[in-house]
């Protein structure tokens, strides 16, 4: 509970969430401080029309966040249906308003991107039986492997995440891959992975040990999923990376040299 804080707390701080955030309640506040609403609108409260389409889009926000699991979707999908309403009500409020508002949202989404991470990444990409082979090849190598979906928003909004641990803990012997799993139904149903549309299993990662499955997340018994954070912060703590990159480093796979013929 105390990452979940600290991770949401970072991100409302971050200056595309807090423009995002101000953007989507900015209505309210324009129709409910005085000082500001005397120049703006006749009247300084909601109508009953306004509190009842606020109240369906309560609704809908519910609806539409339901399934989602990271703190970042929730603010995302909030955000993007409010400020659909709040055009709306600017609108009816002063053409003028609408226009202005609406083209503040196009700018802030030009200029002030949602943060993302740029750097390089050290990632294999595994198609079909590759990553048993790979497994099976070298059981020497510790492999941590995202299974994903690419139409899945929390595999999504992770991608950038492991790219950023990848870079930093990749070693010869520690390596980081992928597999889109709804393109290979048969690897998820070996690995006990629900690819379905309502599945509350991706993404799933596995730390696999000597060829083996060691450490994964989110935990599940077969019929419940147990909720996981997918955090930067989490992700370390949870597959030790720290213990096992360290292991990795003091023990290296020996890079042999082909004897040169006199």
């Amino acid at each position: 509970m105390f990452d979940e804080l600290i991770f949401g707390t970072k991100t409302l701080l971050s200056p595309h969430h807090a423009t995002n955030i101000f953007l989507a309640s900015s209505y309210i506040l324009l129709k409910t401080i005085p000082i500001v609403c005397s120049y703006l609108f006749f009247d300084c409260s909601l109508e009953l029309q306004e509190w009842e389409w606020i109240t369906f889009l309560g609704c809908v926000i519910v609806l539409k966040t339901k399934k989602l699991t990271y703190f970042v979707d929730y603010i995302n999908t909030a955000c993007l249906f409010t400020k659909m309403l709040n055009t709306v009500m600017f609108f009816k409020a002063n053409p003028l308003y609408g226009t202005v508002f609406g083209g503040l949202c196009i700018l802030h989404f030009i200029f002030i991107p949602e943060p993302t991470y740029q750097g390089p990444e050290y990632i294999t990409y595994f198609r079909a039986s590759h990553l048993d082979e790979e497994l099976e090849k070298d059981k020497r190598i510790i492999w941590v492997v995202t299974f994903y979906a690419a139409w899945s928003p929390p595999c999504v909004t992770f991608a950038s995440i492991f790219s950023q641990i990848s870079n930093e803990y990749h070693l010869d012997n520690l390596k980081f891959a992928k597999m889109d799993i709804s393109k290979y139904p048969a690897v998820a149903e070996k690995y006990k992975i629900d690819c379905s549309s309502w599945s509350r299993q991706l993404p799933t990662v596995i730390l696999f040990e000597n060829g083996k499955d060691k450490i994964r997340r989110p935990l599940t018994n077969g019929k419940q999923t147990a909720k996981f954070m997918w955090t930067k912060e989490n992700v370390i703590r949870e597959f030790d990376l720290n213990q096992y990159y360290g292991d990795c480093k003091k023990h290296p796979i020996p890079k042999y040299r082909e004897k040169k013929e006199n």
